[in-house]
């Protein structure tokens, strides 16, 4: 069972890191194709500004939970310089574990947006449906809560690490 959950931890950051890469690849295709319609061939095409946009909300969210599992988000560590032991770990844990619910509360309130965005018909560029790319919002804020969460109930038995 150990073995089924570290396979597909790994394929779940493997996903992680090539959508990752794929998003701000685009995104700078994009960005680059847009300066040259706009500076060679005095044009350009309405929906990539907007795209482009969109794509940096998901560079920000995917970036988010990748630097969330590899544990270099950023934080507020002033307490690691003074604690040791068993005090470091329980502060450290009850930190993991109010980020946990920071992230899952985000997650439940874009969950809750995406939704009533669909309802609503709401749409973006070329009249497509916006909710789809607001999808990473939930997505990503639940990853992020879940990994908080395991880091915070894993802290005191297995130290800090």
């Amino acid at each position: 069972m150990k073995s089924l959950f570290i396979a597909i931890s790994r394929s779940w950051a493997w996903a992680e890191r090539l959508a990752l890469v794929g998003v701000l690849l685009l995104m700078m295709l994009f960005a680059v194709l847009q300066v040259v319609l706009r500076n060679v061939f005095d044009t350009s095409l309405f929906w990539i500004d907007p795209l482009n946009r969109l794509l940096v909300l998901w560079v920000a969210l995917l970036g988010a939970m990748v630097a969330t599992r590899e544990r270099e988000h950023i934080s507020v560590d002033l307490l690691k310089h003074y604690l040791t032991g068993r005090p470091l770990i329980i502060v450290t844990s009850l930190t993991e574990g109010f980020a946990a619910c920071a992230c899952a509360i985000m997650a439940w309130h874009s969950g809750r947006f995406v939704y009533f965005e669909y309802l609503d018909g709401m749409q973006t560029f070329s009249g497509l449906p916006a909710w789809p790319f607001e999808l990473i919002m939930p997505i990503g804020f639940a990853v992020m809560a879940l990994r908080f969460a395991g880091s915070a109930l894993t802290l005191p038995w297995k130290g800090l690490s």
